[in-house]
């Protein structure tokens, strides 16, 4: 019974994952298709899901429900930096004008945590809550940098020796850089939050199209980036004092 409770588990998520994925309504066969399960089963799932206003029913295509926005909500405030790295956030994409990212670490995955886009009509196509490439993107090798040992052994698979041997610059500037590692055109710099106990936590970073973001410009966005994330590490510390005394 419990494994069959734990399988039916996975699978609504799975299920409620590719509904928020595609971002449109989305009938049962597209959906069982998509999650390699028999029609009458998604049926079962989601009636569950729909009782508990986790998905909602329109016209026989399918959406996710006012549920998801509380869970979304609450985890938010569980981060802790979230809102105080906000308005740091705004003044970084108003000073470079480019796509600004918070992300947040989480037992060895990295995650989308916050996103504010570019004015300029190319964008990025990453998802508040989507993974991210903790080895690839400038964010997630600012983070590493900072792991201690201990830390290290938490992730799924081991550091490539490539960003294991960027290490040593990136402390040393205080950001690291993603030189169209992750995605091709895209050149991105990002730096590391840490939290009160000292534990790399989350980071920040500024992504752009290369040809607005030449190389010449790393400098000058890292230094900001870097400070952005100083900035958020100080506030966390000062929040958190402030609530124990309280």
């Amino acid at each position: 019974m419990e494994k069959g409770t734990i399988r039916v588990l996975s699978r609504a998520f799975s299920i409620m994952t590719y509904i928020a994925r595609e971002k449109r309504p989305l009938g049962v066969t597209e959906i069982a298709s998509a999650v390699s399960l028999p029609k009458a089963t998604v049926y079962r799932i989601l009636d569950s899901l729909e009782a508990e206003r986790a998905v909602l029913n329109r016209g026989g295509e399918y959406e996710l429900g006012p549920v998801t926005l509380f869970l979304a909500d609450a985890y938010r405030s569980q981060v802790g930096f979230a809102e105080v790295a906000r308005p740091h956030l705004l003044s970084l994409r108003n000073e470079t004008k480019e796509t600004v990212h918070l992300f947040v670490y989480e037992k060895g995955e990295f995650y989308y945590l916050d996103k504010i886009e570019s004015p300029y009509q190319v964008r990025m196509h990453s998802r508040i809550g989507g993974r991210a490439s903790i080895f690839r993107l400038s964010a997630g090798k600012a983070l590493l940098a900072r792991f201690s040992a201990e830390e290290l052994k938490e992730l799924h698979e081991p550091v490539p020796p490539e960003v294991v041997r960027e290490f040593s610059d990136i402390l040393t500037r205080g950001y690291a850089v993603d030189d169209e590692q992750n995605e091709q055109g895209l050149r991105c710099v990002g730096a590391a939050i840490i939290d009160s106990r000292g534990r790399p936590r989350g980071a920040v970073s500024v992504s752009a199209p290369v040809y607005r973001f030449p190389p010449e410009l790393v400098e000058r966005y890292g230094k900001l980036v870097s400070g952005v994330a100083e900035a958020v590490t100080r506030e966390i510390g000062s929040f958190e004092k402030c609530v124990c005394s309280s």
